[in-house]
């Protein structure tokens, strides 16, 4: 369980909003959180840079107070990740997505989940099931105290940690990939009280599995996880573009 170990002991306590944690490390590329990095990572996902918007150098440089050198850098961790996009002939844009293209990553997302949760190993680590419970009290907080940017670094934290223990570091970081890209998406369920509830429930069904001998109860829970940020993301579009434009 080398791999756990390394993701535990890789936690820092100066914290993120909401969280007396930070994502491990070696998520963050080696970087702590309040980078430039960070905080175009976090109007992206909340909406202050929308889906479509092109991202000039020059105003980034205004707006954050940055060199031209790390906004370039800025702008090619970013398209790592899946979030911003180098179109030819105009620039960088903020990614977006077709409900048809959210279908596809989700169903890369189920396949990658669902694997990772086949292989891991039950009961889970007494460290691990511990952590993920820490995780999942200060998540339900920062959703009752409506910190939404809390809510989303928390999440994070919850699934890095959940699958650690999977016994395959390059299927971790896939999965970590693709949630990362999925993040916009996500959002859009936030001040859904009932959906939220929900989410709550879900990730404390994740830790008993994790908790228990049932790998097929440990897969559900994980699959059951999935679905409803890409319905809701769906229905966001066409009341936005309309049902036809969802299928071009």
């Amino acid at each position: 369980m080398l791999f756990v170990d390394n993701m535990l002991n890789n936690f820092e306590t100066s914290g993120l909003p909401g969280s007396k944690f930070a994502l491990p490390k070696e998520v963050m590329g080696g970087r702590m959180p309040d980078t430039l990095v960070y905080q175009l990572e976090n109007d992206i996902i909340f909406g202050a840079l929308a889906p479509g918007t092109r991202i000039i150098e020059d105003r980034v440089i205004e707006r954050y107070g940055a060199k031209r050198h790390s906004v370039r850098r800025a702008f090619h961790e970013l398209e790592s990740r899946g979030l911003l996009v180098h179109i030819p002939n105009k620039g960088v844009e903020v990614v977006q997505f077709t409900p048809d293209e959210v279908d596809a990553l989700y169903d890369v997302r189920l396949i990658l989940e669902t694997a990772a949760a086949k292989r891991t190993e039950l009961p889970a680590p007494t460290e691990v099931t511990r952590k993920l419970r820490e995780i999942a009290e200060k998540h339900a907080n920062a959703i009752a105290q409506q910190n939404f940017r809390g809510v989303y670094w928390l999440n994070q934290e919850f699934h890095t940690v959940q699958f650690s223990c999977c016994g395959n570091p390059r299927l971790a970081t896939l999965i970590e990939l693709h949630a990362r890209i999925a993040q916009p998406i996500r959002v859009i369920k936030y001040d859904d009280k009932a959906h939220m509830d929900t989410v709550v429930g879900q990730h404390y069904a994740i830790v008993e599995a994790l908790e228990g001998a049932s790998q097929e109860q440990y897969v559900e829970a994980t699959r059951k996880h999935l679905p409803a940020s890409a319905e809701a993301y769906r229905s966001h579009y066409e009341r936005r573009y309309g049902r036809s434009h969802s299928n071009a």
